[in-house]
């Protein structure tokens, strides 16, 4: 007999929901699974009658769950009279517990026998009882009965396990984020499932942590003091296959104090000399420590320190203003102290240069100053940075080439007289300061202008003039501060006015006096005006002065004369007449009676000399006098003799101008006028 060979299934059924053994609808949904998976397989296998006899053995029950749990299928066929065909076909094992199909095994023909047996192993069985069952789907027909067996799978014993802590970072730092990792594994093997809490010091860190799949189980922690700890990791199982345990950190957890760095930062550099300046120190913990670091700093200049000890604010800040660092290089260092013990102290510096201090000068005197004239020039020195005043520094003051030096005072002013010395016009003013230790220079200029200087003339020449002698003309020129003018200055004068002006020009001395004469005066007799001018030059403004004079005349032969007791400006006299001794009282006693006025006196008459007359009659006048006559004032009139013949003689003291008012030339008509000048 051909018969049909062995095939092997290893497709895997599609799931069933099924009842318990027993339950039609269980069996025929096997029946109908069997039947499909079977499929070709059994097309060409002629049936030879049902089974008679099907077994199924459970081969090691129990078992622990997650282990194999294997089943041997057993079938044998009907005797016929030949040799029959063994039973074969596709045997389904499935679950009456869990209700779902197992798997599929292929019971292969055998040849020349009438049974046969497949055997099945399965790991997927939950705790607890289980009855198997299979069915048979194939040429030699199924099985009466399914068969079926019980199979009790079992938890495994509870394994031991085992805790190691370990941690992130160990030392750590003050206030570092540590990591402490606890990895439990079970003795036996597999995953575990449970929580784990940590300690730290006894007390607890967090609380339980679930332990992962991959068996650990972890908590962050910052908050342990400096110092050492001890850390444990107590699991506790939360499946009945593992038992708890704990385990400790080796050494435990070494917390060190931060580290930290400072560093100094200033408000300006370069920075001027006095000005304030802000140091701030900026203290920091360095990572992987944090926080934010307490305590104190100390600044210090090249090692000095400078100010107490100043605290840190929230933010690990202090700062101080200084303003008396000197000029040059500086490093300015601050250096942190820890209040306690989580950090360690650290320093940093910057450098710092103190440059002098910028000056600002100003010129703030006046813009014009007089030739040879004092005048007060300023100038305020103050710094730039703030416009503060700077005391005690020198500045130089100028105009053309003239300077004067002076200090400031406390609101930064200098101020110091110029007397200019150059032509007047447009010069300069400037202000200098040419810098000190602690100061820069600076130096200012200002449009200067340089007037004339203000000058007054004063006549100091003749005034009653001779006609046809010579005027001795003079004048002072001085400045308006009432010194001499500088030599060589010109001045002319001018007697009269008109055609018949008379002028002459003289230079000044050192003394500012200026003279000349105007030889063989011929101006009108009687009042008139000689003038002084000083035309204005490069350095002087013009001045003029102006005295009135009086012209007068001698007569033409012989001269006139008056008693001193009434010879005054003024007044009127009788120069001559038959009554002159009367109307002529003398200081010296009194003129003979002879004696009518008019003396023989030939030539210029001259003060302090003497006069003569003729007796009787006292000569022969002029038929005519000069409107403004020139004559002579005596205190004494003698006769040197008696009788017709004695010669008179006469003192005299002074010589005034008469204007004359009559005149006739014989004593009965006499001669009267006004004195209106004296001469001498």
């Amino acid at each position: 007999m051909k018969r049909t060979p062995r095939t092997a299934v290893t497709d895997a059924p599609r799931a069933h929901t099924c009842r318990r053994a027993g339950s039609g609808t269980l069996l025929l949904a096997a029946l109908v699974s069997s039947l499909l998976l079977l499929g070709p397989f059994a097309a060409p296998v002629a049936a030879s009658g049902p089974t008679t006899n099907c077994q199924l053995t459970a081969l090691n029950d129990p078992v622990t769950v997650g282990h194999p749990a294997t089943f041997r299928f057993f079938a044998a066929a009907r005797v016929p009279e030949d040799l029959p065909p063994s039973p074969s076909g596709l045997v389904t094992f499935f679950d009456g517990l869990g209700g779902g199909v197992l798997g599929v095994a292929v019971l292969f023909p055998a040849v020349l026998k009438d049974n046969n047996s497949v055997d099945f192993s399965t790991s997927s069985l939950s705790l607890g009882h289980h009855t198997v069952y299979a069915i048979l789907v194939g040429p030699s027909g199924p099985c009466p009965v399914p068969p079926s067996a019980g199979q009790q799978v079992d938890p495994p014993p509870a394994s031991p396990s085992s805790t190691g802590v370990g941690s992130s970072a160990n030392p750590s730092r003050h206030l570092q984020d540590v990591t402490l990792t606890a990895t439990v594994a079970r003795q036996s093997g597999g995953a575990v499932a449970g929580t784990v809490q940590f300690q730290a010091d006894g007390a607890a860190v967090g609380g339980p942590q679930v332990v992962d799949g991959g068996g650990q189980a972890s908590v962050h922690t910052s908050s342990l003091p400096v110092g050492d700890h001890p850390v444990t990791a107590a699991f506790t199982s939360s499946a009945s296959d593992t038992l708890d345990s704990s385990g400790s950190l080796g050494g435990g957890q070494t917390v060190q104090p931060a580290d930290t760095r400072t560093a100094v930062s200033t408000s300006r550099d370069p920075s001027e000399l006095g000005q304030a300046v802000t140091f701030t120190a900026q203290v920091e913990t360095v990572s992987p420590g944090a926080g934010t670091p307490v305590g104190t700093v100390q600044f210090s200049d090249g090692g000095t320190a400078f100010g107490p000890p100043l605290p840190l604010d929230g933010a690990g800040r202090a700062s101080t203003v200084s303003s008396d660092r000197t000029v040059g290089a500086h490093t300015i260092s601050a250096t942190y102290t820890p209040s306690g013990g989580d950090e360690n102290p650290s320093s940093g510096s910057v450098s710092q240069t103190v440059e002098r201090a910028r000056t600002t000068l100003t010129y703030d005197g006046p813009a014009s100053g007089d030739f040879h004239d004092p005048t007060v020039v300023s100038a305020t020195l103050t710094r730039t940075d703030d416009g503060s005043p700077l005391a005690g520094r020198s500045v130089q003051l100028t105009v053309a080439s003239s300077s004067c030096d002076a200090l400031t005072d406390a609101a930064g002013r200098a101020s110091c007289t110029i007397t200019p010395q150059v032509p007047a016009g447009a010069s300069t003013v400037t202000a200098v300061f040419a810098g000190d230790a602690g100061s820069r220079p600076s130096a200012d200029s200002r449009p200067f202008t340089v007037t004339r200087e203000q000058t007054s003339l004063r006549y100091t020449g003749d005034t009653v003039i001779a006609d046809g002698a010579t005027l001795h003309a003079s004048a002072v020129l001085r400045e308006d501060d009432g010194l001499p003018a500088l030599a060589g200055r010109s001045v002319t004068f001018t007697a009269g006015s008109g055609p018949s002006a008379q002028t002459c020009t003289g230079l000044t001395d050192p003394a500012g006096r200026a003279a000349c004469d105007v030889s063989a005066v011929a101006q009108p007799l009687g009042p008139g005006t000689v003038k002084a001018a000083f035309a204005q030059d490069a350095y002087y403004l013009a001045s003029a002065d102006s005295a009135s004079t009086i012209v007068y005349a001698f007569p033409s032969r012989g001269v006139f004369a008056v008693g001193d007791t009434r010879a005054l400006p003024g007044a009127t006299v009788t120069f001559y007449g038959a009554q002159w001794a009367t109307a002529n009282p003398l200081s010296a006693g009194a003129a003979p009676n002879a004696f009518k006025g008019f003396t023989t006196t030939t030539g210029r008459p001259a003060c302090g000399a003497g006069f003569t007359a003729d007796p009787g009659g006292s000569g022969l006048p002029p038929a005519s006098v000069p409107s403004y006559t020139g004559t002579l004032v005596t205190s004494r009139v003698t006769a040197s003799g008696s009788g017709s013949g004695s010669a008179i003689v006469g003192t005299v003291v002074r010589i005034v101008v008469v204007r004359t008012s009559t005149y006739g030339p014989t004593p009965g008509a006499g001669g009267t006028g006004t004195v209106v000048a004296t001469v001498c």
